[in-house]
């Protein structure tokens, strides 16, 4: 029995922002290190209450609701349907590509987590092991699923996670200062395990034009950027007092000195920014599994 295409789409359209409603649950709680991103029931970020079912409708809900709590009236972020939205999407996106297969499924999933891994980037800088380290396990795993890939998804992995491991290091040997994060290292290597080694000319490649570009325009449009997060003998020295990091001559100096402001106020340098790399790798890796194929077709000459 034949199923009309028009059916199919709803379904994973509708399947697709159910899921993008649990990867918000799942952006909000896995970096507070709640003990269940399950239970208990999503409630409101203001005043606590449990959301309702007939509230918790994906992206319909924020708008019949007027983006505001039904019970505080406090405004609901943007962020919940455009997460929503954007998984119905790469479903949907991933159907016209693959149709209805396993790789649809397979890669279904490996982008639900890069939204997830995207959305906690750019909120907190970082990249948690929770979704990096299982990732990694569950691509290789699911590189049984085709005759020989495995293969390439263990090279993939081997050499992901290498490559931005000797740039970060070689960045902190010249910079004396952290350039990427073990996160970006680790995530490096979730994507060389689900798409394979060929994977990471492309992955790198787009993610660093894009990485560049957006620097360059946040730059133009006078977007405040962020300084790189502290060191851990930053963190030790703060939590020692400033008086432990400075004689204590200097100390009584800046006891009589006027309040500077705070370094929160400062401008960083845009050469000393911080911009999280994470979500322009799994940009990249999206763009990938649409575009990699013809941009290696391009490379070798072909149409």
């Amino acid at each position: 029995m034949e199923i009309h295409p028009a059916i199919i789409g709803t379904l994973l359209g509708f399947l697709g922002a159910m899921i993008g409603s649990f990867l918000n649950v799942v952006i909000c709680r896995l970096p507070d290190d709640e003990q269940s991103i399950v239970r208990p029931r999503s409630r409101c970020p203001g005043c606590n209450t449990t959301i309702r079912w007939y509230d918790n409708i994906p992206v319909l809900s924020f708008f019949i609701l007027k983006m505001r709590c039904r019970n505080c009236r406090q405004p609901i972020s943007w962020r919940y349907p455009v997460v929503e939205a954007m998984t119905a999407g790469l479903a949907l996106l991933l159907w016209w590509r693959f149709g209805l297969s396993k790789e649809l499924a397979v890669h279904f999933v490996f982008t639900a987590a890069l939204i997830a891994v995207t959305f906690i980037d750019l909120d907190l800088r970082i990249i948690p092991n929770e979704i990096s380290l299982p990732g990694i396990l569950i691509g290789f795993g699911c590189s049984f699923l085709w005759p020989g890939f495995w293969k390439d998804s263990l090279i993939g992995l081997l050499v992901g996670g290498g490559v931005l491991f000797l740039l970060s290091e070689g960045y902190a040997l010249i910079r004396r200062r952290e350039g990427m994060g073990m996160g970006d290292v680790k995530l490096l290597a979730l994507l060389g395990a689900w798409l394979g080694w060929q994977s990471l000319l492309f992955v790198l490649l787009f993610a660093s034009i894009q990485g560049v570009l957006v620097a360059v325009f946040m730059l133009i449009a006078g977007v405040k950027l962020k300084p790189p997060l502290p060191e851990e003998w930053e963190l030790e020295e703060q939590d020692q007092g400033p008086e432990a990091a400075q004689p204590p001559d200097s100390v009584e100096q800046q006891e009589n000195s006027p309040v500077e402001e705070d370094q929160d106020d400062e401008e960083t340098p845009f050469l000393m920014a911080a911009i999280p790399f994470g979500p322009f790798l799994a940009i990249s890796a999206v763009e990938y599994l649409f575009f990699g194929n013809w941009f290696y077709t391009w490379m070798r000459g072909g149409f």
